[in-house]
């Protein structure tokens, strides 16, 4: 009788333990998520439909870490990542003239784009974008290859209250079809530094 009282209890005990368990369980899969409101839930459903994102390469442009930033937003959702240089071609010249040198560079950089878009298990579409202004060229490649973010990133150096960074950035403010990203560092913000002898052999990220 003792041997099978003890069976029992033994026995009970375990049915408890395992009704416990699935009870558990249940609550955990039949739970509710909490309510969010809508503006909460547009901003996540924003985020989530961007599909082509835009990085521009331009001298005194932090383009290293404005493609990290790139492939980073649109890593979950497996993003386009267009990578562009950007030659800014003199009105004195025919935009189609061969330039062996700008284009070695560019070459250069966009390959090093790629490496970091790799990473991110992407897949980069590189491009150079020659056009008489910066600004103006991106804006159009923005609408041809329909184009939901523009990330651009400007040295820590470069004074954004004048110059071609802020000639760029204004123009796309007017022009550009899509929501643009500006990433400017401060001259004390990790990475910085590293980042001084980035794809342009610049520095700058806004």
């Amino acid at each position: 009788m003792t041997g099978a009282a003890h069976v029992s209890l033994l026995g009970a005990l375990l049915a408890a333990g395992f009704a416990v368990g699935m009870g558990s369980l249940l609550l955990w899969m039949l739970r509710v998520p909490g309510a969010v409101s809508l503006e909460v839930a547009r901003a996540v459903g924003s985020v989530g439909a961007v599909r082509t994102i835009l990085v521009p390469i331009l001298e005194h442009y932090y383009s290293d870490r404005a493609v990290e930033l790139a492939a980073r937003l649109g890593q979950e959702q497996k993003a386009r990542i267009l990578i562009g240089y950007v030659v800014e071609v003199p009105r004195t010249l025919s935009l189609g003239v061969p330039l062996p040198e700008t284009e070695q560079q560019a070459a250069g950089a966009l390959a090093q784009a790629k490496t970091i878009v790799a990473m991110h298990g992407l897949e980069a579409q590189p491009e150079i974008i020659r056009a008489r202004e910066a600004g103006e060229g991106i804006a159009r490649v923005a609408r041809d290859r329909g184009v939901d973010v523009i990330v651009m990133g400007i040295s820590p150096g470069e004074r954004f209250t004048e110059g071609s960074a802020a000639r760029c950035a204004e123009s796309l403010f007017r022009h550009a079809p899509c929501e643009v990203i500006l990433d400017r560092l401060a001259e004390t913000s990790i990475g910085a530094t590293a980042d001084a002898g980035g794809l342009t052999g610049g520095s700058g990220s806004v």
